[in-house]
């Protein structure tokens, strides 16, 4: 899976894949291989390259994502920018209904609106963990949820639709 992630003001494009254990990331023409492990709930310890890294993710009061690593705050957004441009070609322009889905396997960790809820362009409607990692799955436009088909602790499928905004 391809994602965008914008960490401290860098933008920068990250292909993952789990296996065996393991989650591979691909980088610009650098490749990484990382162990993570989940000692205490929202709590990772990851291994690269033999370093040890302490992290944690926190949402802001703002409502901005930071994770810290060893100590350090850093601010970082997430995007699927193949979920996005699926997301903005079904919503047209400005009208219609746009579908969010799961950008991969996983499981619903919150369920941040319900349906009937107005929700803006970009507002988080629930996050969904997979790989160690929380993706909070954001409208694609402003709008209201008309439907929501998953509930917290269920687990989804790649591509599998969560919630119908219009």
């Amino acid at each position: 899976m391809k994602l965008e992630l914008n960490i401290d003001g860098k933008v920068m494009e990250v292909e993952f894949q789990a296996a065996d254990g393991e989650l591979q990331m691909a980088l610009a023409d650098s490749r990484y291989t990382a162990r993570v492990s989940e000692p205490e709930p929202g709590l990772f310890t990851v291994i690269i390259n033999d370093r040890v890294y302490r992290c944690a993710l926190e949402r802001t009061q703002a409502g901005e994502t930071e994770i810290i690593v060893n100590g350090r705050r850093i601010p970082v957004a997430v995007r699927d920018r193949k979920r996005l441009r699926s997301g903005a070609g079904s919503a047209g322009a400005g009208g219609g209904r746009a579908t969010l889905t799961a950008p991969m396997p996983g499981k619903v960790v919150r369920v941040l609106k319900a349906a009937g809820d107005e929700v803006e362009s970009g507002q988080g409607v629930l996050v969904v963990e997979a790989m160690k990692m929380q993706n909070e799955v954001q409208s694609p436009k402003a709008g209201k949820v008309i439907e929501l088909r998953v509930t917290e602790g269920q687990t989804v499928n790649a591509g599998e639709t969560l919630a119908v905004i219009e």
